[in-house]
């Protein structure tokens, strides 16, 4: 019993994922972008050795793992297929997002002492800071790692708190302060990481893209695909 990691996941195939930025690139490019993510965050998982648990929407657990349905060019091959045999897959379920990951949290809190649940489209989430939202927690009794747009990208806990979860207007920029609020009414002890980029919209890819160019280290899949649309979207 000690932390696990749920990652809430949409199924990463053409038209059941990335609605936002399919509206830009097309539904093949922006599910290929979210399998990269996933590729990348796969990695991240399996190095820090905390047991992962992902919780699925819009399709069944076999769609989730099935492979690619169209041919990729070469230097991408490796997002034809995902292996999720390391990980343990779930059903998202309520009616909104509030509810599917209070849902998630109550699941697996009766197997770990305290979770960090976070999104499968942050190109920013590496070992380092998930090592940083679990010793947060130990001295915490909730982490948030604000989001660019107002919303947050992870959410770390030790207990069931359905007030965190309840009135929260969920995709608009009011998230992360109305969680806030919600904390300091129950007087709960905050601890905040990094703002990140969440990728949802065109605008959110190439704002990422600009600042990661600059950043050293061996390009990750979710930086080489992002490129690969900016060059396309260049002509």
């Amino acid at each position: 019993m000690s932390t696990g990691v749920i990652v809430m996941s949409k199924v990463p195939l053409p038209g059941r994922t990335k609605s936002r930025l399919q509206e830009k690139v097309g539904a093949q490019e922006a599910a290929l972008f979210h399998r990269a993510c996933l590729y990348d965050l796969q990695a991240v998982l399996r190095t820090c050795g905390m047991p992962s648990r992902i919780y699925i929407a819009g399709g069944s657990n076999k769609e989730f793992c099935s492979s690619f349905p169209h041919p990729l060019p070469e230097k991408f091959s490796c997002l034809v297929e995902l292996d999720w045999l390391d990980f343990s897959l779930f059903q998202q379920h309520g009616r909104n997002l509030g509810e599917r990951m209070l849902c998630a949290v109550q699941e697996s809190l009766t197997k770990f002492r305290q979770v960090i649940l976070i999104g499968s489209d942050i190109p920013g989430i590496d070992q380092n800071l998930l090592e940083q939202a679990c010793t947060e927690l130990r001295q915490h009794d909730l982490v948030l790692g604000p989001a660019l747009d107002g919303g947050y990208y992870l959410i770390g806990l030790k207990s069931v708190d359905p007030f965190l979860f309840h009135e929260i207007e969920w995709g608009s920029g009011q998230v992360l302060e109305q969680t806030l609020q919600a904390a300091r009414r129950h007087q709960l002890r905050t601890a905040l990481l990094p703002e990140l980029q969440d990728i949802d919209r065109w605008e959110d890819l190439t704002a990422w893209a600009g600042r990661a160019e600059g950043s050293r280290g061996k390009p990750t899949m979710t930086w080489r695909y992002a490129d690969y649309l900016l060059k396309r979207a260049r002509g």
